[in-house]
């Protein structure tokens, strides 16, 4: 197979984030730019130069509605939606990928169920309104992703811990209890009742993760490599919870990709 080059892989990118928008657009779906994407929609107007991945947030219940329906009705057959609950998901979001490609990650093995070149979709959700009930549901959540995290990985491959840990998880759990879990502790807190949402859908979320909902009430405009986005009203708040000052520019060693994935086309593509 051939091996796709940075520039390749961010181009099939915004393709499909141009046609997950327009998806988004056509069913009166909400979406917004997010994480590094949005930062780099307002620092960069385009993707961060050493960074090669997009993120979207969607409100709980358009997310839902996304999942059940883009696979039906997207312009492109290049494009799929891999839902967390499906056989062949990695990961506990949705994401939309090019089925034209083939993505090889660290952790993980596969039996002919590659996922491709991708955008990550997150769900925002409600939040306890009290801090310290937040930090315990928080604290929940990550521990209830890191074992999905392992119960979703390969004793084939990764480093001998690793392999172990995925060992063990298997023995007590499995993806689907671990999904049917952290929705629980979501639906708790539904998103349209709530004062303070954010994304807590991966073992990777911060306890930055967590803003309130009049960021998201309106959606505002913002270019990203030449093309009109949507992005919350509130971003300067959402960005400064996440990352501080998020307007300089990190130290040299660290403008780096913080992605070893390897990506190809498909032979037949």
């Amino acid at each position: 197979m051939q091996e796709l080059d940075t520039e390749e892989i961010k181009k099939l990118e915004l393709d499909i984030l141009l046609d997950v928008a327009d998806f988004c657009e056509e069913h009166k779906l909400k979406y917004f730019l997010a994480n590094g994407t949005l930062i780099g929609a307002v620092r960069h107007q385009g993707f961060i130069p050493w960074d090669d991945d997009i993120d979207i947030y969607m409100p709980r219940k358009d997310y839902q509605e996304f999942m059940q329906s883009y696979n039906k009705g997207a312009d492109s057959k290049n494009y799929s939606v891999v839902c967390p609950y499906e056989k062949k998901a990695k990961h506990s979001i949705a994401k939309v990928i090019d089925t034209r490609t083939v993505k090889i990650e660290p952790g993980f093995a596969y039996d002919g169920d590659y996922l491709g070149v991708d955008i990550d979709i997150f769900p925002l959700d409600g939040q306890p309104e009290r801090e310290e009930d937040f930090k315990v549901w928080f604290k929940q959540l990550i521990k209830t992703y890191w074992l999905f995290y392992f119960a979703a990985g390969s004793r084939k491959t990764g480093s001998y811990k690793h392999r172990i840990a995925v060992f063990l998880t298997k023995i007590i759990t499995n993806k689907k209890k671990l999904l049917d879990k952290a929705g629980r502790l979501h639906s708790k807190y539904p998103y349209e009742t709530s004062n303070y949402v954010g994304a807590v859908e991966g073992y990777f979320n911060k306890i930055g993760d967590r803003f309130k909902k009049q960021c998201f009430e309106k959606s505002i405009v913002l270019k990203f490599e030449g093309h009109d986005f949507k992005a919350p009203i509130g971003y300067d708040d959402v960005l400064k919870n996440q990352y501080g000052d998020y307007m300089k520019l990190p130290p040299l060693e660290e403008r780096v990709t913080h992605h070893i994935n390897k990506m190809y086309w498909k032979e037949d593509s």
